[in-house]
């Protein structure tokens, strides 16, 4: 007798970090061609999908936790849990229709430059495959997940790689030794993703420095986290400080603290500081805390100023699944 399929599928999906970001031209359709090195970390979203049989096939994000500061996630057509699920079953003729119910638990920051929404997304189209029988092959899920945004296609296998084109034309990097962060997520009204391109583009010149990749991917592979600190960068880090000056302000105090360096992470606000091992990070994280609370070096001025902090390792995989 067949084993029982059960009607429930946990999937975990990783935040990113950003370690290079370059942007190189543009594209057609309105696209940025862009150059940027990513690595998924250990900070987690858990996503759990309930299969109903039913007469036709429908999605619903049926709760939302928040490990951090709650946030405005939207639980409809605009939820990429929805569209990745939508974009899955769109050509279905003749396959067993389900009621699926996602339960979500979001560590990842909103909106803050890590891709948590679209890890989640990465997560629905593989739960799906898994459901369905392994429907489509990888190289045509990994296509669909582009469809639906350009870091998309790189939660599915995750670790550390080259993203080109609109970031989603991918090549692995080997990294050799598991690297420590502290991350910082300042509770800001963030710039959308179009609008920090916009601000951009009006302010690049011909002496904006490259922030190559391949230098990043070399250290990563035989270097140290003092020497691969050397190679991060973040074109939008200019013009998303000028518009957000908390950020460079939270920027100055951390790289007071300690670390090897302090980056932004995609367009923001999230940043990342990447240290010498986890108990460095501990001990910025602590330092932080206390200088905060004391007002002391500037912070009475920013006395609104609410950030979320995670120590945080770099891992070698991307959603993982569970049974």
């Amino acid at each position: 007798m067949p084993p029982i399929k059960s009607n429930t599928l946990r999937a975990y999906s990783p935040g990113k970090l950003n370690l290079t970001f370059d942007i190189l031209g543009d594209l057609p359709g309105g696209y940025h061609e862009v150059e940027t090195l990513m690595q998924t970390v250990d900070i987690e979203d858990e996503l759990i999908f309930t299969f109903e049989p039913a007469s036709e096939f429908s999605i619903e994000i049926a709760s939302i936790e928040f490990a951090g500061s709650k946030a405005d996630v939207p639980t409809d057509q605009n939820n990429l849990i929805t569209k990745a699920a939508n974009l899955y079953t769109k050509n279905f003729d003749g396959e067993k229709k389900y009621k699926v119910t996602v339960q979500l638990k979001k560590a990842v920051p909103v909106a803050g430059g890590m891709g948590g929404g679209s890890g989640n997304a990465a997560a629905t189209l593989m739960v799906l495959n898994k459901w369905f029988d392994d429907r489509y092959s990888d190289p045509e899920l990994k296509r669909m997940a582009s469809q639906l945004g350009a870091d998309v296609p790189f939660f599915i296998d995750g670790g550390t790689q080259i993203g080109v084109h609109r970031g989603d034309v991918l090549s692995k990097v080997n990294c050799k030794s598991e690297l420590s962060y502290l991350i910082v997520g300042p509770k800001l009204f963030g710039m959308q993703t179009a609008e920090v391109y916009g601000a951009y583009d009006q302010s690049k010149n011909e002496s904006t420095p490259r922030i190559p990749a391949d230098k990043c991917a070399a250290e990563l592979e035989s270097g140290t986290p003092e020497t691969i600190g050397k190679t991060l960068g973040n074109a939008f880090e200019s013009v998303v400080f000028a518009r957000k000056p908390e950020l460079k302000f939270i920027v100055d105090r951390l790289s007071q603290l300690g670390g090897i360096c302090t980056r932004l992470t995609g367009s923001g606000p999230t940043l990342y500081v990447l240290t010498a091992d986890a108990a460095e990070a501990q001990s910025i994280q602590s330092k932080l805390k206390q200088e905060q609370q004391s007002g002391a070096y500037g912070w009475n001025e920013h006395s609104n100023l609410t950030l979320n902090t995670w120590i945080a390792k770099s891992t070698s995989r991307g959603v993982r699944l569970i049974n």
